[in-house]
Formats: structure tokens, sequence, C-alpha cells
């Protein structure tokens, strides 16, 4: 039985990485720290100023690529909408992409600090402007489509086995019939209620971009209605309920903060029958 509680013990790592949010990755490398110190003479100053400068442009156009390669590694089926918004955000990568060479071919004929400084602000104006909104969605149609999806069905396969071994330790008679019933029904209902908000997150995340393909030019943008939710609170600390806009990326991670309560379910439950089989 050593086995089974060694299978409890391996859901802390996972566990405590489910703790990290996937989306909270760094875009990039910040422009406007590309400060050179000016106790140097020009002609090393600007050198350093372009090493930096091609150097953060290569890293941020590495972070386009690897949104872009995640994005491609989605599948869905043929002539469907989430396909539709996929290859969209394909291309709108791709154009980040350019946007970087594009830089990054004009850096080379650069011959004065000034002339650096000048295409560092425009890396930065498109950063705050053009690329954050797109980067933005991007990340929330990766997390929404593909981490929290593969995160589920891990879930899904840990507590299969874990309701396959706990028959089995009963019909052994290692441990009494419906001792952790409790456990295994509370993780089922935690499991059920991160499918439902991750089911909620694709919806919306579809009915946004439904709605976003009825503005044109001619019309003006659908003001869409956004329902404030209520986040729970603990009881013992004094503060006010905290408003929330409900997005996809807030119903992924509510999603994911329920696999989180599961696994810590797991490990307590693990420990439960450690103690039962009297195995420290």
């Amino acid at each position: 039985m050593k086995s089974f509680i060694k299978y409890f013990s391996l859901v802390t790592f996972f566990a405590l990485t489910l703790a990290i949010n996937p989306s909270a990755k760094a875009e990039g490398m910040d422009f406007a720290q590309l400060v050179v110190t000016e106790d140097v003479a020009p002609e090393e100053r600007l050198a350093k100023k372009i090493e930096l400068t091609t150097d953060a442009l290569k890293k941020a156009d590495e972070r386009v690529i690897e949104m872009r390669t995640k994005l491609e590694a989605i599948q869905f089926e043929d002539e469907t909408p989430e396909l539709e918004l996929r290859n969209k955000l394909i291309e709108r990568a791709n154009g980040y992409s350019v946007f970087y060479s594009e830089k990054l071919s004009a850096l080379a004929a650069v011959q004065t600090i000034e002339e650096v400084d000048l295409l560092i602000d425009g890396v930065i104006a498109y950063r705050e402007g053009v690329y954050a909104d797109g980067a933005k969605e991007i990340i929330e149609f990766t997390l929404v489509y593909a981490y929290t999806p593969s995160v589920l069905v891990l879930a899904d396969e840990r507590l299969e086995n874990i309701l396959k071994d706990v028959t089995r330790l009963e019909g052994l008679e290692l441990i009494e019939p419906s001792t952790f019933v409790s456990r295994t029904n509370e993780a089922s209902t935690i499991l059920q209620r991160a499918h439902a908000l991750q089911t909620q997150a694709m919806a919306l995340l579809m009915e946004r971009y439904a709605a976003s393909l009825l503005i044109t030019p001619e019309t003006q943008p659908i003001e869409m209605e956004i329902t404030p939710i209520e986040i729970p609170i603990d009881p013992t600390v004094e503060t006010v309920p905290a408003i929330i806009e409900i997005t996809p990326r807030s119903l992924a991670e509510s999603s994911l903060a329920e696999i989180k309560k599961l696994y810590e379910l797991f490990i307590e439950t693990g420990e439960k029958v450690g103690e039962t089989l009297g195995i420290s």
C-alpha cells in the first residue's frame, strides 16, 4: 500500500504549480528600461544601446513565437467559430513578428543614440497600444482552450484512479466501506464545478467573438452586459466583498482555483489513508 500513499504525495508538486497563474508570464523586456550609463565614450554607448535594444527586440519576438506556437497546437474541427478565431489570433501574432523584424532591420541602420531612442519610443507606443490588447486576447484564448482543459483532463484521471484505489482497499478489507465516501463525493463536486466554470469560460469567449463580428465602421460598438460576481470572503476577515467582472479569463482562473482545492483534498485524503493503514 506504500505506492498508494506515494501516489497522493506526488500531487503536492502539481497543486503548487496551479498556484502560478500561467497567463501572468512577462510579455517581454521593458523597453523603457534600456538605459546605458553616460560615463563611456559616445561610440561605445551607441554600440551598447544598439546591443541592448537588439536583444530586447529578439526576446519580444521569441515571446510572440511562443504564443503563436501554443495557438497552433490547439486543434478544432473545420469551419467552426473557434478555429476561425484561433486563425485570426495566429495572423495577429504574425503581424507582431513582422513589426519586430522590421524594427531589427531599422536598428541596423541607425547611427546615433537619438535615432535608437526614437526607435525605442516607437516600440513602446506599439506595445502599449496594438500589442498589449492583442497579446491579452491570445493569452486568454490559450488559457481557456489549452491550459485549463489539459489540467481538467489530468484531474479527471487522478480522481478516477483514486476511486479505484479506494474501492480496492475496501475489497481487501484494509479500510471500512464508505470511510472516504464523503471525501470522494466532495472531490466529485469540486471537479464538476471546475468543469462548469471552464464550459462557461468557452461559451463567454465565443459569445464575445460573435458580438465583435457585428461591429463595422458604420456601426457603434456593442455594449455587452456585464454581470458582477461576489468573491467568497473569509468571515474572520473584516473587509468589503470584492466585485469583479466576469470574463473568460476570470472564469478559467476560477476553474483552476477549484482544481487547486481538489488537489489539496487529494493530499489530505492521502494522509488520512496513511493514518488508517498505519503507514507513515
